[in-house]
């Protein structure tokens, strides 16, 4: 009787261990699950705060304020007279530049907000802008990022583009 009883009770312990385990790895999968949930969540979350910056800074280029300061910036750059006038524009471009490199905006957003705006600014000022860096060599530095990352964007979709011709000849 004593061997019965002790083969029960190693046959409990076995079944009670194998259900042990069962419910570790139900735990497991579900704590995995949950994981990649909160880091689609925490994704789609990060999108749509780029997307909400994205808009923002398109509002804020586009208010009247900057509109003048855009008009400056372009007479300035056409003429190649009174430079300084273009550095709020290329501060704003220094500042999506700063946002996609540190992953707050896309580079995909930065693209289709601001790829047919910013080329022209940098190519046109790239004198300027080289004048400026004698002195302070990193200025403006994000912005120029900003112009490569989108230009390689626009070469991916269009190798042929006509706005990459257009960047290349600013004055036109």
């Amino acid at each position: 009787m004593t061997d019965t009883l002790s083969a029960l009770t190693a046959l409990a312990t076995v079944l009670a261990a194998l259900a042990a385990a069962a419910a570790v790895w139900v735990s497991w999968r579900g704590i995995a699950k949950q994981n990649a949930q909160a880091k689609a969540s925490r994704e789609d979350f990060k999108l749509s705060l780029a997307a909400d910056l994205s808009m923002k800074l398109d509002d804020r280029f586009n208010t009247e304020d900057f509109r003048q300061i855009r008009s400056h910036a372009a007479q300035s750059l056409l003429s190649s007279q009174k430079l300084v006038d273009a550095e709020d524009v290329f501060d704003f471009f220094e500042t999506v530049g700063l946002l996609v490199r540190t992953g707050a905006l896309t580079k995909d957003l930065a693209y289709n907000f601001f790829f047919s705006l910013d080329q022209p600014v940098l190519g046109a000022g790239q004198g300027h802008i080289q004048e400026k860096r004698k002195v302070s060599k990193s200025l403006w530095e994000h912005f120029e990022y900003l112009y490569d990352i989108v230009r390689q964007s626009e070469r991916i979709k269009d190798a042929d583009s006509e706005d990459l011709k257009l960047a290349e000849q600013p004055n036109d």
